[in-house]
């Protein structure tokens, strides 16, 4: 399943607005593409887990704040609730394939050992995985064998499917979770709290001013105080990452064909020179040439795993 420039969608927090697969069977396979035209996608998380395999080229996922150089054949774990984002170096590219699942579908919400020991720590972020395996770690072989199980049943989808999906996708969880860097922490970090909230309040209110003082007070923090915690945390400055971001919303604005202008003004751009200016920077073209580009090579697969 792919969703075209779904890192362009309009979010109202970081939690992910997609369904990934259905009520009764949450599971959904996604491929993503980057490419310079799509370099990124938004930070945000979901309560699924998600399994990626770095099927070409290399990125640079960022998870739970830390930053992780992937190239062909590593696979990222991300447990529910973290924040993530990924991107490409200059020029490069990217495919992944993805699995994202609820832990509901292996019975999470059971009374149970499984879900004593494992579900509910992975679910509150007392369990921590780790965040990349390479071909170097023992578990490598088996997790790529079952990985190709898994997309090949979720191909063919014979009669009971589903359950040698739930087979599998146990077995992909054991193999992560005996990994010999996966551990226990208590509670969850208090920063990656506060930067989920600032995120949603910069999510909602892009196309309007956003105050360093409003976004402090949100953190109890003072503007100087958030001003480092901010760059520390996310590697870039505050109005970096919101130029970035209005950027992003308005190549969606463009894509649907607005004017350039208010495609500017609607995401909070008030100086025309100004947008040109940050627009060719982040897609290096101008805003003329990306609304010329033919839909069909605009339009990279990816998913709202976004991984």
């Amino acid at each position: 399943m792919n969703h075209p420039f779904e890192h362009l969608q309009k979010e109202s927090d970081l939690k992910e607005k997609a369904k990934h697969g259905s009520a009764l069977f949450p599971l959904e396979r996604y491929t993503t593409t980057f490419s310079p035209l799509v370099p990124e996608f938004s930070v945000h998380w979901h309560p699924e887990m998600e399994v990626t395999k770095i099927q070409t080229g290399q990125a640079i996922y960022t998870i739970d704040l830390q930053e992780y150089h992937v190239v062909q054949g590593d696979f990222i774990c991300i447990p529910p609730g973290l924040l993530h984002t990924g991107k490409i170096p200059f020029q490069g590219g990217m495919v992944s394939d993805s699995f994202v699942f609820h832990l509901n579908l292996l019975g999470s919400s059971s009374a149970d050992i499984c879900s004593l020991l494992y579900f509910s720590p992975l679910m509150n972020g007392s369990l921590l995985l780790p965040p990349v395996i390479t071909p170097n770690d023992d578990c490598y072989s088996s997790m790529e064998q079952t990985f190709s199980s898994l997309s090949n049943v979720y191909d063919k989808k014979q009669p009971g499917y589903e359950l040698e999906i739930k087979s599998l996708l146990f077995h992909l969880l054991q193999l992560v979770i005996a990994h010999p860097k996966t551990h226990h922490k208590e509670g969850e970090n208090l920063r990656i709290q506060r930067l989920k909230i600032v995120f949603d309040f910069i999510h909602e209110h892009y196309a309007e001013e956003i105050r360093i003082e409003t976004l402090a007070d949100l953190c109890c923090v003072s503007p100087s105080r958030f001003m480092h915690f901010f760059r520390e945390a996310c590697g870039t400055t505050f109005n970096q990452y919101l130029n970035q971001y209005r950027i992003r919303q308005s190549a969606l604005l463009l894509r649907q064909r607005n004017e350039i202008s208010q495609a500017a003004y609607a995401c909070g751009f008030n100086n025309l020179p100004y947008f040109y200016k940050r627009f060719q920077e982040y897609y290096h073209m101008t805003p003329r040439e990306f609304q010329r580009i033919p839909e069909n090579s605009r339009n990279p697969k990816k998913p709202d795993n976004m991984p």
